[in-house]
C-alpha cells in the first residue's frame, strides 16, 4: 500500500471538489500546457479515485479475484478462432469502488497477411484458443497480468480494482476481420472472424458479466491490439452507449513512411490485411476500395475519431523499426543497435531528450551509419505525425518518450518517472480525468 499512499497525494480535496495534481512541465522538453495545467474538476473517474483513496483503504484488502478463462463455444455469431476453436477472454471481476469500472484489453501479436501465413498461425497460440490454459499465470499468456493489467494496488494504483477483460487474440486480423470461412485447399479451412469474435465477446459481457451497469469503460491494446484500438474505438464505444468509453493505443501508431530501400513495407502489410481479412475498421465506410488500406494507419484516421484517445508510443520503437525495413529482422545485433539509443543517454529510464539526438555516441558498431540515420529519421517522422495529430484533433493526447521499446501498458515500471518526471500512469490518470490541458508529453 506504500505506493497508494504516494498516489493519494495526487488528489486534492477541497469543499467536496477533487483535482488531479501533476507536473505539467511547461518549460523544457516540449510539453504543452495551459494556464491551469494539471487541474480539472471532479468527474466519474475522480469520484472513483476518491473512493479508492478514502480512509477505508487502510483496512487490509481482500485478496483480488483470480482471472478466469471464458470460452464462447456456442456464441450466437458463430465466431471462431483461425483453427475453428472457440474464441474467448480472461475475466477478473471488479471489487469495491471498481465494480462499475471496466477495462477491456486487446493484446498484440501482429497479423497474418496470406492464407499460408494464417494456416501456420492457426497452429499456434495466436490462432487457436486450445493453447490457453485455465491458469492465468501461465507463460502462454502474453503479455501477463502485469502493469496496468495487474490487480496489485502497488503496481496498478488507479485501475487494480476494475473489472478486467483480456481478450484472446486468435483471428490474425486485429479483432476486425469479416471474411469468415475460407477454404484454402487440402481440406483446410480458416476462420477469419475477428469482428464476429469482438461482437460475441461484447454480447457475452452484456448478458453474463454485468457490463451494462458500467459507468466508465477503458478500451486499451498493445501493438496490433493498439492499432485495433484506434481502428475500432468509435465502433466499440457505439456498441456500449450507456457508458463513457475512452481508448488507449499502446505501440500501435504505425506510420506510412518509406523504408531504407525507398519502398513502403508497412503499406504492404496494411493492404494485405485489408485484402485478406476485410476488416470492419470504422473509417472504411465511405472510402473507395483503393484507399481502404489507409485505415490501418492512425496518421490517416485519427481526425475522424470522436472518442477520446490516448496514444503511447516510444519514438524508437523496436518492432516497428525492424518490420518497417529500417533494420534487418534476422540481424542478431539489430536490437542491440536500438538499445544503444537508450544506453548512450546515460539515463536509467532509457530516455534521451530529442534535442540531444545528434549528440548520441555509439559505443559499438551494431548497426551501420545508414541504419542509425534511418532510425532517427523514422523517430522524427513519428514525432511530427503525433504532433500533427495532437494539433488537429481535440480528442487525442499522446505520451511519446524518446526511448527504445514496444509495449508499455503491461510494464510494472509504468508508475515510475519517464518524461520530465511524469510517469505513464500519471499522464493516463490526468487524461482519464478529462484534463486535456497537457496534450503532448514527450522528450
Amino acid at each position: 500500500m506504500e505506493h497508494l499512499a504516494e498516489f493519494r497525494e495526487s488528489v486534492i480535496m477541497s469543499n467536496g471538489t477533487a483535482y488531479t495534481r501533476y507536473s505539467s512541465g511547461s518549460k523544457g522538453g516540449g510539453t504543452k500546457s495551459g494556464s491551469n495545467a494539471g487541474f480539472k474538476s471532479i468527474g466519474i473517474f475522480m469520484q472513483y479515485l476518491l473512493s479508492l483513496l478514502s480512509g477505508k483503504q487502510a483496512l487490509p484488502p481482500a485478496p483480488p479475484p483470480t482471472p478466469r478463462l471464458v470460452l464462447l463455444a456456442n456464441n450466437s455469431f458463430d465466431a471462431k478462432c483461425l483453427d475453428g476453436s472457440p474464441p474467448g477472454y480472461y475475466f477478473r471481476p471488479g471489487t469495491g469502488a471498481g465494480k462499475s469500472m471496466w477495462h477491456i484489453y486487446l493484446p498484440g501479436g501482429a497479423w497474418c497477411t496470406s492464407a499460408a501465413d494464417c494456416v501456420a498461425r492457426s497452429k499456434t497460440w495466436l490462432g487457436s484458443s486450445t493453447f490457453y490454459p485455465d491458469d492465468p499465470n501461465s507463460e502462454v499468456i502474453r503479455p501477463p497480468f502485469t502493469g496496468m493489467l495487474s490487480s496489485n494496488s502497488s503496481i496498478n494504483p488507479p485501475f487494480h480494482s476494475w473489472n478486467l477483460v483480456r481478450l484472446i487474440y486468435c483471428d490474425g486480423g486485429g479483432f476486425a476481420g469479416a471474411t469468415g470461412r475460407l477454404n484454402v485447399g487440402g481440406g483446410t479451412v480458416l476462420y477469419l472472424d475477428g469482428w464476429r469474435i469482438m461482437r460475441a465477446i461484447l454480447e457475452d459481457l452484456k448478458s453474463n458479466r454485468g457490463i451494462k451497469s458500467a459507468a466508465q469503460i477503458l478500451l486499451s491494446g498493445s501493438s496490433a491490439g493498439g492499432q485495433a484500438v484506434v481502428a475500432l474505438c468509435d465502433r466499440i464505444a457505439g456498441a456500449l452507449p450507456w457508458a463513457a468509453t475512452k481508448c488507449i493505443s499502446d505501440s500501435g501508431f504505425f506510420i506510412d513512411s518509406k523504408d531504407r530501400w525507398g519502398g513502403f513495407t508497412w503499406r504492404g502489410v496494411a493492404k494485405s490485411v485489408v485484402d485478406l481479412h476485410r476488416p470492419k475498421w470504422t473509417c472504411m465506410e465511405g472510402l473507395p476500395e483503393s484507399d481502404q488500406w489507409k485505415c490501418f494507419f492512425p496518421q490517416y484516421t485519427l481526425s475522424s475519431i470522436t472518442s477520446p484517445i490516448f496514444i503511447v508510443h516510444t519514438l524508437f520503437d523496436s518492432v516497428a523499426s525492424r518490420i518497417g525495413g529500417l533494420l534487418p529482422w534476422n540481424n542478431t545485433y539489430a536490437f542491440e543497435c536500438l538499445r544503444e539509443v537508450a544506453w548512450t543517454s546515460k539515463n536509467v529510464t532509457g530516455v534521451v531528450q530529442r534535442k540531444e539526438w545528434s549528440k548520441i555516441t555509439w559505443r559499438t558498431n551494431f548497426c551501420t551509419p545508414m541504419e542509425r540515420s534511418a532510425l532517427f529519421t523514422t523517430a522524427s517522422i513519428l514525432f511530427e505525425e503525433l504532433e500533427r495529430a495532437i494539433g488537429s484533433v481535440g480528442a487525442v493526447t499522446a505520451f511519446a518518450p524518446t526511448a527504445v521499446g514496444h509495449g508499455a501498458l503491461f510494464m510494472n515500471t509504468w508508475t515510475g518517472p519517464w518524461v520530465q518526471g511524469v510517469s505513464l500512469e500519471m499522464a493516463i490518470v490526468q487524461w482519464f480525468a478529462d484534463d486535456l490541458s497537457v496534450r503532448f508529453i514527450h522528450m
